[in-house]
């Protein structure tokens, strides 16, 4: 038996706008989450490196006054350190 009915070839095209815009809000979703998980450790190293730099201060000043305080021990100091340095420099 024949049919009356004419079959196309052509598919129907789909609608890609509902596809595209879930993609896109998975895509923005997905970008906060990431966000948010990332601040979270730079945060928390900026509290390190804040005091990493006070206790540095601290130390500094304390060394500044301690050289003040014996400015002879720290010359002889500063010039053995450079001697070591200078040895270690030449050998070979």
């Amino acid at each position: 038996m024949q049919s009356n009915e004419t079959t196309t070839t052509q598919a129907n095209p789909i609608d890609l706008s509902d596809v595209k815009a879930a993609l896109l809000m998975a895509v923005d979703l997905g970008y906060e989450v990431i966000k948010e998980v990332a601040q979270k450790p730079i945060e928390a190293g900026e509290d390190v490196a804040k005091k990493a730099c006070e206790e540095g201060k601290k130390v500094v000043e304390k060394g500044a006054g301690v050289a003040k305080e014996h400015p002879l021990a720290t010359l002889l100091i500063a010039f053995g350190l450079g001697f070591l340095v200078v040895k270690l420099l030449k050998r070979k």
